[in-house]
């Protein structure tokens, strides 16, 4: 009797800590779970991001050239920021045609490739599209039709007359504030304001000097003869 008592107890023991341990590696895997749903779900996200930049466009199906692209509706899939670089990379790859990053354009307007812009858009024309991407950085673009070539590029590199004019004013602006600071701060050395040189007024004392030509005139009055007598040409009484 008192063995069976003693399997008993021995075997309700080694239950107990059956099921203590089942329990903690269930609670274990459960708290492992979400990381694991989460890595997923960011692998997941990167991989949808990289198909949709991958995938061509509708102007890129029908194998048409940039000039003719411009005109059709566009898809711009960069929902999240992305660096210049790789929307160039991209555009080629929808276009099939080279993209270039001008570099004197960005070393103009102070940027970096890896630096980034951010457009999601569908349904507009590429250049409609184009100009509000890269106009997030100062950016514009130049199509050379006989190369098929596309070039991202600045104001003053773009090939349309207006940007280039806006460009030049704006180069011309700097240019006369540059020359007015300069003139403010040599008016403001010879202390000349807006009514003229400031000249010292005298005071009540000092003599006011004689003009130069006073001294002349009373020379000349000494040389000249002194005017004959008056001579009356009426007849005398009596003749």
């Amino acid at each position: 009797m008192r063995g069976l008592r003693s399997a008993l107890v021995v075997g309700l023991v080694v239950a107990a800590v059956i099921a203590s341990a089942r329990l903690t590696t269930e609670a274990q895997e459960r708290e492992g779970q979400p990381k694991v749903e989460e890595q997923a779900d960011d692998q997941a996200d990167d991989r949808q991001k990289k198909d949709r930049l991958d995938e061509p466009s509708h102007a890129a199906a029908a194998s048409v050239s940039v000039v003719e692209a411009l005109e059709r509706p566009f898809v711009l899939p960069f929902s999240a920021p992305t660096r210049l670089d790789e929307v160039c990379r991209h555009l080629g790859r929808s276009l099939r045609a080279p993209v270039v990053l001008d570099r004197a354009a960005l070393d103009r307007q102070q940027l970096r490739p890896d630096d980034e812009v951010q457009l999601e858009l569908e349904g507009v024309r590429l250049k409609s599209g184009l100009k509000l991407l890269l106009d997030q950085v100062g950016l514009s673009y130049r199509v050379i039709p006989e190369d098929n070539l596309l070039i991202v590029t600045d104001s003053e590199g773009s090939d349309d007359p207006l940007q280039r004019v806006l460009a030049e004013l704006k180069a011309l602006h700097r240019d006369v504030h540059n020359l007015q600071q300069d003139l403010d701060d040599l008016r403001a050395l010879l202390d000349v304001d807006d009514e003229g040189p400031k000249m010292r007024k005298p005071t009540i004392i000092e003599e006011m000097p004689e003009a130069p030509e006073t001294k002349e005139n009373e020379k000349e009055k000494e040389r000249a003869p002194n005017p004959p007598p008056h001579s009356s040409t009426r007849p005398r009484p009596g003749t």
